[in-house]
């Protein structure tokens, strides 16, 4: 069974999660030694998950994936 990737929603509901588990932002950010402040901001989607924070839940960043698009392209857009 294979699984999809995680959506940036869903990387946060598995911090939100986590954090709820450990008892608070301010315990999982001692325990993984991560800025609170910065936690909290993934959590509300000002920030990207950081590779410290995607480690921390068993998770890695993966390589973005570009394909053709089928619309023309734009004047002056390099081919």
């Amino acid at each position: 069974m294979s699984r999809r990737p995680l959506t940036d929603e869903d990387v946060r509901i598995v911090l939100s999660a986590a954090v709820r588990i450990a008892g608070g932002q301010r315990v999982w950010s001692r325990l993984h030694e991560i800025n609170q402040s910065y936690v909290g901001k993934v959590l509300a989607g000002k920030r990207d998950p950081g590779e410290r924070v995607l480690a921390a839940l068993g998770l890695a960043e993966l390589p973005r994936r570009y394909g053709p698009v089928d619309a023309p392209a734009k004047p002056g857009a390099v081919r």
